[in-house]
């Protein structure tokens, strides 16, 4: 699969992946994902992604790593859905290391119409202290075989432990399989400060596809 890029800046035209399989964002302030009532919509941040049927689309989990200093430094794994049928707004969904209250934090957000956010203390965990953490999205399978709506965002622990964080129920529904969604990596510095920048890496990227 191919990979494509939007939102960078020059410092990012060959954001990877390097001899050792790293990908490098850089983020520059401000840019964010992120929807709010009324008016904010923003989808400014460098991104890199597959864009891939959405029939294709088993699993995918990326470790993200940084430099987090500033309020809402951010960076990791993100989904993009095709807008809703009679719309233009694109549905995505996003997780990784978030900065929040002088610590990073494992963030989720989910955007329909609007987005919603929630956070998880990594403190007890052991992945605060080196500012990363690893992040899987899957979609949900029933019984029968077949491929449901919802997409399950786990955070993966020492020895590949998954502990399940969020579920989002409407992810894939009422979609038209044959549509394409994107898979990828995503940097975002919603804040300025005396950093103009903020570098995030990325480890072990991969997109698992159906084989059904």
């Amino acid at each position: 699969m191919a990979l494509q890029t939007e939102n960078l800046i020059p410092e990012n035209s060959s954001p990877g992946p390097d001899n050792k399989g790293t990908f490098n964002l850089l983020a520059v302030s401000p840019t964010d994902i992120w929807r709010k009532p009324p008016k904010i919509d923003n989808f400014n941040a460098p991104i890199i992604y597959h864009s891939i049927p959405i029939s294709s689309f088993k699993s995918a989990h990326v470790t993200a790593q940084g430099e987090w200093m500033t309020l809402y430094d951010q960076g990791g794994l993100f989904l993009v859905l095709p807008p809703k049928k009679g719309s233009e707004q694109k549905r995505w969904i996003k997780s990784g290391v978030e900065f929040y209250q002088g610590k990073p934090m494992m963030s989720v957000v989910a955007a329909d119409e609007w987005a919603d956010w929630s956070l998880l203390s990594l403190a007890t965990r052991g992945e605060e202290r080196n500012g990363s953490v690893t992040v899987e999205f899957e979609r949900e399978q029933e019984e029968d075989g077949s491929w449901g709506s919802v997409l399950r965002v786990l955070l993966v622990g020492r020895f590949g432990v998954k502990t399940p964080i969020r579920e989002i129920s409407w992810a894939f529904w009422d979609v038209d399989e044959s549509e394409e969604l994107w898979v990828g990596m995503y940097a975002a510095k919603p804040i300025s400060d005396a950093r103009d920048s903020l570098a995030v890496q990325f480890e072990d990227f991969v997109v698992e596809a159906r084989t059904d």
